[in-house]
């Protein structure tokens, strides 16, 4: 069997079909006309499931979009305008109709002036200062804005009918400030968890039972996770919300718009004694929520400003008359975090991993599409995102806005910050059992004759934390692939590996181009969820969702 790297504009592709077409010329030429189009498809898979993605290709987007010169692409600066128009120039010499999305926004950033007091019955105020003892990224809706409230421990702040699940049961926090935790009960199936630990689900939840602020604590497996120095040098960069027709931004809620993060020290001061009993019993999964005798002064300071920042969006039209008009979706973010306070004298977060691997992936996925013979019965739409680093905010203004009406848009599979630390034989694919897209990832493992594996990281909720997140939320069926745990090396622990990867390089300038970065080991992921496109958009039925799943019962029915 041949093998074959795809080049812009499928010359190579070319070669092989015609090879194919002199060679079986009954299998082509002489069928049928009812059964030509169905030929030229199995020609066009043929040739699909045999591409071999190029690892030189990978590294030279990722090192043009990580260089210094692009200053880490962050929302709504040149750097991300510069890396906007590769990606645009990138789609277009494939062949792809390319265009802009600008998503309006609203920038907010926390003054370091703002306070939180929090005051135990019968003792001394304890005054907190902004960016050492806790984080937040502003109040989006005031310039200045005084919350003075009692507060009430929440747990995790989930309510899960279908898991017989209330942190609220016996609490009331309407007028209250809520303090919760991150996270979810591990006994949770790692899909319901990561949705249950999404911010957003606990801020909707909160301003549901009537609490005006949000205070997170934080535990000592949160701190070990995320250390509280890379939390603050990210919360000084501020939030974003795009902004809706009538001029108000998106996904704030009026009645709570307030919330700061506290660090461990904080937090053990906030429980006193009881504090080792509470982090345990977050580890059973079953804290106890009760009021605190204890109030909290929470003054923010923030100064606004308007911008605008691109998603870049690459279209190849489909070849069935009957299902062009509907849409795979391919999306990864393109920004990162752009420039910080220094660590070690670089303040340049190049965001080499996070993502230029998936911007370079879903770009040769671009391609490949364009490279073959015959398009796709289904057109295929490449986002490349802005604002992920915000809350996922521009892949949320496009399910929200999309640029093809909404209804046409089948399938979301997305590509965010490949592990290539080593080569693997497997893959991890988050979704799998959600919809059927999950049905031809384990097609498309099969003929690769690869793995997938389980998620060994569930406490990361990754499902909940990148772009196929807002997708879901609007009822579309979404797939998200990784590298895999088992190295082609002997004695490598990826799983280690990776744990110690996200603690020292995450969201840090050292994630660029002089670290270790094996790009063979993007290869796997993205053939995997070329197949996965390529199924989905030739097959005659739409992607749905697995009778019974939590995504699909709880967002799925809309559509």
């Amino acid at each position: 069997m041949w093998r074959f790297v795809p080049k812009a504009g499928g010359r190579s592709v070319r070669r092989v079909a015609s090879h194919l077409v002199k060679t079986h010329p009954h299998q082509v030429e002489k069928s049928s006309t009812s059964t030509r189009r169905p030929m030229r498809l199995l020609l066009a898979t043929i040739l699909a499931t045999n591409a071999a993605f190029s690892p030189a290709a990978i590294k030279a987007h990722i090192t043009f979009l990580a260089n210094d010169l692009l200053e880490g692409r962050g929302t709504g600066t040149r750097g991300h305008r510069i890396a906007a128009n590769y990606v645009a120039a990138q789609f277009a010499a494939a062949g792809l109709e390319t265009s802009f999305q600008e998503v309006p926004f609203r920038e907010t950033v926390a003054s370091r002036d703002s306070t939180v007091t929090l005051t135990r019955d019968g003792a001394e105020p304890v005054t907190l200062r902004a960016f050492e003892s806790f984080v937040t990224q502003g109040d989006p809706l005031q310039d200045d804005r005084t919350i003075d409230a009692p507060i009430v421990f929440a747990g995790f702040g989930i309510t899960a009918a279908d898991q017989n699940y209330d942190d609220y049961a016996n609490v009331d926090v309407r007028g209250k400030i809520a303090a919760v935790f991150p996270g979810a009960p591990p006994s949770f199936a790692n899909a319901i968890r990561a949705h249950h630990s999404s911010s957003l689900n606990k801020i909707e939840n909160a301003a549901k039972h009537g609490a005006i602020a949000l205070i997170t604590l934080e535990s000592p497996k949160e701190a070990l996770r995320s250390p509280w120095e890379r939390v603050t040098r990210q919360s000084k960069l501020g939030t974003m919300h795009w902004m809706q027709a009538d001029g108000a931004p998106h996904a704030v809620n009026p009645s709570l718009s307030a919330g700061v993060g506290i660090d461990l020290e904080s937090t053990k001061w906030i429980f006193g004694d009881e504090a080792d009993a509470v982090f345990a019993s977050l580890d059973a999964g079953q804290p106890k929520a009760k009021p605190l005798a204890m109030s909290a002064r929470i003054h923010l300071i923030s100064a606004h400003r308007n911008l605008t920042s691109p998603n870049v969006i690459g279209i190849l039209c489909g070849s069935d008359p009957k299902l062009r008009d509907e849409y795979v979706v391919y999306t990864a973010h393109l920004d990162h975090l752009g420039i910080t306070e220094p660590v070690n004298g670089d303040a340049i977060n190049n965001g080499a991993m996070d993502n230029g691997t998936g911007i370079a992936s879903i770009i040769e996925i671009a391609k490949a599409f364009a490279a073959l013979p015959q398009r796709p019965r289904r057109s295929i739409l490449f986002v490349a995102t802005t604002g992920e680093e915000k809350g996922l905010k521009g892949s949320d203004y496009f399910a929200n806005n999309p640029t093809v009406p909404f209804e046409s848009i089948v399938a979301d599979i997305n590509i965010d910050m490949l592990m290539l630390l080593h080569r693997t034989r497997d893959v991890v694919v988050h979704g799998i059992d959600s919809s059927d897209l999950g049905d031809m990832a384990r097609d498309a493992a099969k003929a690769m004759k690869i793995e997938i594996s389980a998620d060994r990281a569930p406490e990361e909720v990754v499902f909940v934390r990148s772009d196929q997140y807002p997708f879901i939320r609007r009822g579309i069926p979404a797939i998200f692939a990784n590298v895999g745990y088992n190295a082609v090396a002997p004695g490598i622990d990826m799983a280690e590996e990776t744990k110690v990867w996200r603690r020292t390089r995450y969201h840090s300038p050292s994630d660029d181009l002089q670290q270790p970065l094996d790009f063979d080991a993007a290869l796997l992921p993205i053939e995997l969820d070329f197949r996965i496109g390529l199924a989905a958009a030739n097959r005659d039925a739409r992607p749905k969702w697995k009778p019974g799943d939590f995504f699909g019962q709880t967002f799925g029915r809309s559509r």
